[in-house]
């Protein structure tokens, strides 16, 4: 197995744990940061795929005349990838995938944001460790796998864990309830999010892949937030700076390591790499915004992680883990 995809899912653990302290240190709302966001890194992505564009045109331009040697088609063991940024020969129903992966994009961003300002960076991250679960469960009826026993009763020691947490940020003095619920919403629309993301993989190019989704979810954000009466232009010199690293780590540099990853890794791999960002994200907040985390954070969180590793480590898990995967990428990234 080519350990690229592997490797850029991993490398992707940066961003999105620098990303939410990044939200906490902005006091811009949440509909404000996440439309920032969103057209900046549209803007970010579409600059950078046109530089890349001209360089390879520049390329090809210098290797015109070479001879191609005999039964060399410099395919790759992936043939269904659409070539090009944006391919013309890409059906209309091809689409469905990034735009409404970037619509549950959009919301989901909308209610992290929401919920880490209402909470804390540790507790909402925390929950995050739900993600391989649930996108196990969302692979059922997608790819046909059936767990078996020992997956569902992890996944239960998991749904425990979780809930501790849960109820760690929903009560006391620094509990609040609206925000825990919006960071379940935002776990659960991230994961049905990945796996949209995943089938459009299948025959969509990381590029516009990545951009058709940013844009989609972009303007679910400005409709979301000319209807609530937002102000976009109510941001501080702090807010700036905060948006700009969230869109030069996470929304740019970390997605579209992760996006052209998924094509080729099972559904369930990124989210189980991506384990550790709640602890790496909670210890950044520790040390930057000297936030505190409770003995439910650390309990939960651990028996969560317990349960998650070792419902995707038994042999059902091991199973699932295998399902939906392709051939390995081609030799250039697409």
């Amino acid at each position: 197995m080519d350990r690229r995809p592997l490797y850029a899912a991993v490398a992707s653990i940066v961003g999105y744990s620098i990303g939410p302290v990044l939200v906490q240190v902005s006091d811009a709302s949440a509909p404000v940061f996440a439309f920032w966001r969103g057209w900046l890194t549209i803007l970010v992505t579409a600059t950078g795929a046109t530089a890349l564009g001209r360089i390879k045109s520049r390329r090809r331009g210098r290797t015109v005349g070479l001879r191609i040697p005999a039964g060399a088609t410099g395919t790759s063991p992936v043939e269904s990838i659409r070539t090009g940024v944006f391919p013309l020969t890409a059906r209309w129903r091809e689409w469905w995938a990034p735009v409404v992966a970037g619509v549950l994009n959009g919301a989901s961003t909308l209610a992290f944001i929401q919920a880490v300002k209402l909470t804390s960076v540790a507790g909402t991250s925390l929950l995050l460790l739900m993600n391989p679960v649930l996108i196990a469960l969302w692979a059922i009826p997608l790819f046909g796998e059936r767990p078996g026993i020992r997956f569902r009763l992890w996944t239960l020691v998991a749904l425990v864990g979780a809930a501790m947490v849960i109820m760690g940020d929903s009560s006391g003095p620094g509990g609040d309830a609206l925000g825990v619920a919006l960071a379940v919403v935002s776990v659960v629309l991230l994961a049905t999010q990945m796996v949209v993301t995943k089938v459009g993989r299948r025959t969509l190019n990381t590029v516009p892949m990545h951009i058709v989704m940013t844009v989609s979810g972009a303007t679910f954000v400005t409709i979301f937030g000319l209807l609530t009466g937002h102000n976009f232009i109510e941001m501080t010199r702090t807010d700036v700076l905060c948006v700009l690293g969230v869109v030069a780590l996470p929304a740019t540099t970390s997605s579209l390591l992760m996006t052209w990853a998924v094509r080729w890794l099972p559904a369930n791999v990124p989210p189980l790499i991506h384990l550790p960002i709640p602890f790496f994200a909670g210890a950044l907040a520790w040390m930057v915004l000297d936030e505190v985390m409770t003995l439910h954070h650390l309990i939960g969180g651990a028996i969560t992680l317990v349960g998650v590793a070792a419902a995707l480590l038994s042999s059902s898990g091991r199973r699932l883990l295998h399902a939906g995967s392709v051939p390995g990428p081609p030799a250039s990234p697409q």
